[in-house]
């Protein structure tokens, strides 16, 4: 790579070289114009024009700082000086960028080698999420069947719910219906006990009748009226 580059300055220098050498056999031999001398890309940064006066002179200054570079009332001789100043100026940064080879050589093995670790880097970097991937991908599909059996055994919850609730419904009319024959038996127990006193009641006063046919005690003593308790009406 930094050969390459070398080899591109020395070839850039040389073109350069040969251009303005060419320039200046065209300017000396084919003798162009002034314009057309000034119309060269070379004079882009630069300005000529001549002072006001009979004995005015043709001054070149630079379009960056606005320096002065050179003045002579010959014309020819200003543009030979910004020739030389624009030759001196391109051997400069030939110069520069040549002196800027070794370290840009050893950045480039700088960069060479962090691009070298950084694509291992990223390959086991890669490698890592592939593996997390199917990992996840595994743990996703557990899940997935965690799923449809906890569906299933939802469902299999839900019926057994509902199941045990109409148990529960069912009981609860069951317990309803005991209660209300709790009720009638009380009430029929409660109606057998009068009338068991009726008729003892009855035969206490047959036996007192037969008692006084027999001349026998005529005292008549009513039979105890057992107390009655009061049946409990059960909640509809």
């Amino acid at each position: 790579m930094m050969i390459k580059l070398g080899k591109l300055l020395a070839i850039f220098l040389t073109v350069a070289s040969i251009a303005f050498v060419g320039f200046a056999v065209a300017t000396t031999f084919g003798k162009p114009t002034f314009d057309e001398v000034l119309a060269q890309e070379y004079f882009n940064g630069y300005r000529i024009s001549k002072t006001a006066g009979p004995e005015g002179q043709w001054v070149a200054t630079r379009g960056s700082d606005e320096g002065n570079v050179a003045s002579s009332k010959i014309k020819a001789e200003v543009i030979a000086k910004v020739m030389d100043e624009i030759l001196q100026k391109n051997t400069q940064e030939t110069q520069e960028l040549t002196s800027r080879e070794p370290d840009l050589e050893k950045r480039i093995a700088e960069l060479t080698t962090a691009q070298f670790q950084s694509v291992e880097a990223l390959k086991k970097y890669e490698e890592e999420l592939r593996t997390r991937l199917a990992a996840l991908r595994t743990a996703e599909a557990n899940l997935g069947t965690q799923v449809v059996t906890a569906t299933g055994e939802s469902q299999k919850l839900e019926s057994q719910i509902i199941a045990r609730r109409g148990d529960v419904l069912r009981l609860e009319e069951q317990v309803a219906e005991l209660k209300s024959d709790t009720f009638r038996l009380t009430q029929i127990e409660r109606q057998l006990r009068d009338l068991l006193n009726q008729m003892r009641g009855n035969l206490e006063l047959a036996e007192h009748r037969q008692n006084l046919l027999s001349g026998g005690d005529a005292t008549y003593s009513p039979p105890p009226v057992e107390a009655q308790a009061t049946p409990e009406v059960p909640a509809e």
